[in-house]
């Protein structure tokens, strides 16, 4: 039986060490999680292997036989095992407890020290590590949250950025978010990134991140918060630092309005119903003013109007204000000057209203 119990429990260890569950970390932060749950994982295993070993022998090897009526020998208890698995469990319980507190302040601090574990395989097994940020002697960057039904607004103070509902932070630097709710509790999550952190009306909690790889994700509410919370989201691009600045200087030169030439614009009607636009294809000439006179009739619900050069939403030709139902506003651009085949959609409910711009 000891064998049994050796093999199983320890292959179960080595399952859980080595097999990927919840694949694709973006972040510092998720590694250390990661780390930490694949251990208490593979003790979870041993544990569970221990336990069915030993179930299993004692119904295979000693169950009742047939016609056998006598009782079981009576026993008075095992002082040893009694002490063996109260001492033992506490004693890792305990360990594990301020590994887990260690972890908690690495992923708190201002900023990111040596000794975060990162995954390492030897062999095939999984072996602490250690991670050295890539950026620790630069400052953070501050990023403006603020929630409210149903969407996120992004601001960053130190780049003059009011307000932005696609969130772009570079690679390998660490960010804190001060994040805030205008009206219920929501909750900032992204997946690829690990931790979240409620937004709680009249508090201002702060959340470090350190993104690891360039990539499209995508922000979410994982507090229920209304109706629309099942569209709140907003899209997430990691980028190269060189990058980001190029993103910022985009967001400075586009906070200005175009006048529109003499005698070339266009007027279209939109609207948003139901939680779609009521057209799918916006056909413009090349160059001129576009003037869009827009009508969000979902009461309650915020909307906007936004034209992209791909659904990727990588480039920004034009990101309307968002307004909530039921209320109407006018939006005014230049249309590109190159024909071709681009992209809207509302910033709010990015993969639900969509939209193609043609440019002749």
């Amino acid at each position: 039986m000891c064998l049994t119990l050796a093999v199983v429990s320890g292959g179960l260890a080595y399952l859980f060490l080595t097999v990927d569950l919840i694949p694709n970390p973006g972040s510092a932060e998720r590694i250390l999680i990661d780390d930490f749950m694949r251990i208490l994982l593979a003790i979870a295993g041993v544990v569970f292997g221990i336990v069915v070993t030993i179930l299993s022998y004692s119904l295979l090897f000693f169950r009742r036989r047939p016609g056998d009526e006598s009782d079981a020998r009576p026993t008075s208890g095992n002082s040893f095992l009694e002490l063996t698995w109260t001492i033992i469990p506490l004693v890792v319980v305990v360990i594990l407890s301020f590994q887990g507190d260690e972890i908690l302040d690495q992923m708190m601090a201002k900023r990111p020290g040596r000794g975060m574990t990162s995954t390492v395989y030897s062999l095939g097994v999984f072996v602490p590590g250690m991670l050295s940020p890539a950026d620790t002697s630069a400052r953070e960057l501050p990023i403006d949250v603020t929630a409210s039904r149903f969407i996120w607004r992004f601001a960053y103070p130190e780049q003059g950025i009011d307000s932005a509902y696609t969130l772009v932070v570079p690679v390998d630097h660490r960010v804190v978010f001060r994040i805030q709710s205008q009206d219920v509790i929501h909750s900032f999550w992204v997946q690829q990134w690990g931790p979240k952190q409620d937004a709680v009306p009249g508090l201002s909690p702060v959340l470090r991140i350190t993104p690891t790889k360039t990539g499209q994700y995508a922000v979410e509410c994982s507090q229920l918060c209304g109706f629309g919370h099942t569209n709140m989201t907003a899209p997430v691009r990691v980028v190269s630092n060189e990058e980001f600045e190029e993103w910022v200087e985009e967001q400075r030169s586009a906070a200005g309005t175009p006048s529109p030439p003499a005698g070339s614009h266009v007027m279209i009607d939109l609207a948003a119903s139901n939680m779609a636009f009521d057209t799918r294809v916006i056909t413009v000439p090349a160059g001129v003013m576009v003037m869009i006179s827009f009508d969000n009739r979902d009461k309650g619900v915020p909307h906007n109007f936004a034209v992209y050069e791909s659904p990727a939403a990588q480039k920004q030709i034009f990101v309307g204000r968002i307004i909530t139902g039921p209320q109407r506003i006018s939006y005014s651009f230049m249309a590109p000057t190159r024909p071709g085949t681009y992209f809207f959609r509302c910033d709010v409910h990015p993969t639900t209203m969509t939209g193609t711009f043609v440019v002749k």
